[in-house]
């Protein structure tokens, strides 16, 4: 496992941040970014909910408003077909800003990017139909519950209800 995601499960944020920092000047690892992008857009705007039972400093909370969408940027050159990263770059426009996501719209990345590589957008759809992504609920749940990351309880928070 990547030293970055055990320090990430292990809680130790700013130690799994510059890990993953490194991890993509040197090898660029699809996990490294989306995982690093959400550490920072957590640190931007998830004060109450992360930054504060976590310690995170109002410095690291500025710096992650200034590098979340630049990490998903280098990340969609990499990998421009991620289904997961184009998902977060929109889903974190609409949580953060009030910018559009639809149902439809979610339903139209899976389309054009498929979904053989990740189903994290299913927890967003989940929340406009339960009973028919009640499936790909509990395959996130199942699969999230084995590698707490930020992402991952976040994700697993949300469809728990919690």
């Amino acid at each position: 496992m990547n030293t970055a995601i055990i320090k990430e499960i292990n809680k130790e944020y700013i130690e799994a941040v510059e890990l993953y920092e490194k991890d993509i000047k040197n090898s660029a690892f699809l996990e490294s970014y989306i995982n690093l992008a959400f550490l920072y857009w957590c640190f931007a705007f998830e004060l109450f909910e992360f930054n504060i039972p976590n310690s995170i400093s109002e410095n690291w909370s500025a710096i992650g408003g200034n590098r979340y969408s630049k990490i998903l940027e280098l990340g969609l050159n990499h990998y421009p077909d991620s289904i997961e990263l184009n998902f977060w770059q929109k889903y974190f426009s609409h949580i953060s800003f009030g910018e559009e996501f639809s149902e439809n719209d979610c339903k139209q990345l899976i389309e054009k990017y498929g979904d053989d590589e990740s189903i994290v957008p299913y927890f967003y759809l989940y929340l406009f139909d339960k009973k028919k992504y009640e499936v790909e609920k509990n395959k996130l749940l199942v699969e999230y519950s084995k590698q707490p990351t930020a992402k991952n309880i976040y994700i697993r928070s949300i469809l728990e209800g919690k």
